[in-house]
């Protein structure tokens, strides 16, 4: 039951920055944090993870980038209830992808086939990572969580084998 409280909290989370963020500051406006480490610079990703396929026409990308959040959301609650019975990191990992997924397509619905994107890592303007949010952050710390449960499953089967 937790699980759900996991999922709501990262989408309450992540809408909720998101909406802080955009009524306070300007699109590409950015305001350093900690120097050039970390900034928080307000855009719109019309693309994928770290904006692949943004040239794509909007009448392409939009539904592409919809439809494809919808069928990942279907086949991940079809899988959740096995997730149910899986070790508790693992539970964890797939509601952090699931709330993460659901923030992101909400923008996605919401403002026009893009995501408010606003945290900016870096040591220089040379050495930055793609703009991303919390939402981001949520799914590539589920996904991450789940390749060491999986790993560390699969190491475990090979030592009682």
């Amino acid at each position: 039951m937790w699980i759900y409280f996991v999922v709501i909290g990262v989408i309450t989370l992540d809408q909720a920055v998101k909406y802080y963020v955009q009524s306070r500051m300007y699109v590409n406006e950015s305001v350093s944090v900690v120097g050039e480490i970390f900034r928080i610079t307000y855009i719109m990703n019309k693309g994928g993870a770290f904006g692949m396929l943004s040239d794509l026409e909007a009448r392409i990308r939009i539904p592409f980038f919809i439809s494809a959040g919808l069928v990942f959301l279907i086949l991940v609650v079809l899988y959740f209830k096995s997730i149910l019975r899986e070790a508790l990191i693992a539970r964890i990992s797939f509601s952090l992808i699931i709330g993460g997924a659901i923030g992101n397509l909400i923008d996605r619905i919401f403002i026009g086939g893009q995501v408010r994107d606003f945290i900016e890592l870096g040591l220089n303007q040379k050495y930055k990572f793609a703009i991303f949010n919390l939402a981001d952050m949520a799914i590539s710390t589920g996904v991450f969580l789940l390749i060491i449960y999986y790993m560390s499953e699969r190491n475990r089967e090979k030592n009682v084998s």
